[in-house]
């Protein structure tokens, strides 16, 4: 079993010899330096205005605080419900009169 062992660690490290230093396409520096130089077009520069981590920690904040205020007027106006009484009983009013009309308590002759 060690003479094994000892001969796969050898596999592996023989599996290196005649390893080569990568290297990069011909023309790929030429293109990187002409991408890095290319003006950056309106898209791309809202983009980044956009990414930077101070802009979406703002929306975020300015997010909570429009739903915080939309919870505290809500709250403030459940406390005035005289102008809701006026809607629910015409809207009442309105199925009382559409339910009885389709009510049929006689089908018979």
């Amino acid at each position: 079993m060690p003479d094994n062992f000892n001969k796969n660690i050898e596999d592996a490290l023989n599996s290196i010899d005649g390893i080569k230093k990568a290297s990069p396409n011909p023309y790929f520096f030429t293109r990187l330096e002409a991408r890095m130089q290319k003006e950056k077009g309106i898209w791309e520069e809202i983009s980044s205005f956009v990414a930077r981590p101070l802009v979406a920690f703002a929306c975020i904040c300015l997010v909570i605080m429009v739903n915080a205020s939309v919870i505290i007027s809500s709250e403030k106006s459940n406390h005035d419900t005289s102008g809701q009484n006026n809607e629910l009983a015409t809207v009442d009013e309105y199925n009382q009169v559409s339910s009885t009309f389709y009510e049929f308590v006689n089908t018979k002759p």
